[in-house]
């Protein structure tokens, strides 16, 4: 698996300093050389940072918690970003605070809505109105299931299952009803930021690796739960602070925020880049037949595109010749959506031997 950068932009602006801003409360804010009323709040772990695509509204959604100069001195704001252009086109600035203390992380999942976490006592699951953030009083996980272990960051399924990360930075998958423990998978994270929602089979991950890259992840957390493919970023001129992910599932594109430390006049420089996932080749195998090959007769042969984490490749255009006396039945076929090729071969008539070549566009 590899990411092809789309394009990188700033989408958040921040408010300038008017006069008398700051001279009671974060009076730091609007000292010169800074210009700006607002900042992200820097802590990792600590601010409240989510980020997810709504596809009710084919918006990318992203709050954030933020120092402000006036008072109360910081505030929780909303931000709708377009899905191509990644500028904003709504913001929603000093949202109902209690929010950051009832939940640890808000994350698009299943029947295209948007779930809540409690942070502590009884771990319920909430669904979370996209564009008031108010929670569900019905939780989709009730109280009693309290078998559910501390989830820093998760993606649900609610027709099977929930996987989220343990504080040991390994994947867990867990009946959501239930509590069942289903599988683990290893992920190859010193920290794990984010996870986003593809389906009900797949997933995507951000986090800091061993050698403190900003690192991509896919994963399966179905009954052949697994990692697909790990993609290490290109780094930022500045340092990531944090960083999360989401998943565009209308247009197939993987989202990627990345919050930094202010300039030095406190313009926000926080970066959010759109990536297009693809397969990294690496074989064609060669045509087996499948059904007995025996002079005169037509058989079935097939052969696979395969990338470097063994999935099934995706083809354009697959040309197929061959230089003995048999004839193959089909010079250009489509391929098949796991990656196959299948095609018919005729054998010639008297016992020999044949050689079938495959080149392949993808």
């Amino acid at each position: 698996m590899s990411l092809h950068l789309i394009q990188t932009t700033v989408p958040i602006v921040y408010e300038l300093c008017q006069p008398g801003d700051g001279s009671i409360y974060n009076a730091f804010l609007c000292t010169p050389p800074r210009i700006y009323v607002e900042q992200f709040i820097h802590t990792a772990g600590a601010a409240f940072l989510n980020f997810w695509y709504d596809q009710n509204k084919d918006r990318y959604i992203l709050t954030a918690q933020v120092d402000y100069a006036r008072w109360p001195s910081w505030r929780v704001n909303k931000y709708e970003l377009h899905p191509e252009t990644g500028l904003v086109t709504e913001q929603a600035l000093g949202i109902p605070s209690g929010i950051i203390t009832f939940t640890d992380t808000f994350q698009n999942g299943d029947f295209n809505k948007v779930y809540a976490l409690a942070r502590t006592g009884d771990r319920r699951i909430a669904e979370v109105n996209p564009d008031t953030l108010a929670l569900s009083l019905t939780p989709v996980v009730l109280p009693a299931d309290v078998g559910l272990p501390f989830f820093t960051q998760y993606v649900l399924n609610r027709r099977e299952s929930i996987v989220g990360v343990t504080n040991n930075f390994s994947l867990e998958v867990h009946n959501y009803a239930t509590s069942t423990k289903l599988s683990t998978i290893a992920i190859p994270m010193a920290d794990f930021s984010d996870i986003a929602y593809e389906d009900n089979a797949r997933a995507w991950g951000i986090g800091v690796s061993q050698d403190s890259t900003t690192t991509v992840m896919k994963f399966d957390y179905t009954v052949n739960a697994q990692v697909l493919g790990v993609t290490a970023l290109q780094p930022s001129v500045l340092s990531d602070l944090n960083s999360r992910v989401a998943y565009d599932s209308k247009r197939k594109v993987l989202a990627i925020f990345r919050q930094h430390v202010e300039a030095v006049d406190g313009a926000a420089t926080h970066e959010l880049s759109f990536f297009k996932p693809f397969m990294v080749s690496t074989g064609l195998t060669d045509p087996v037949p499948v059904t007995p090959l025996t002079p005169g007769n037509t058989t079935t042969f097939v052969a696979h595109l395969l990338g470097d984490r063994g999935e099934a490749g995706q083809l354009k255009k697959v040309t197929i010749s061959n230089s003995g006396d048999g004839t193959v039945l089909q010079t250009s076929v489509s391929p098949r959506s796991n990656g196959s090729i299948v095609f018919q071969y005729l054998a010639g008539p008297d016992p020999g031997t044949d050689t079938i070549t495959l080149s392949v566009d993808i």
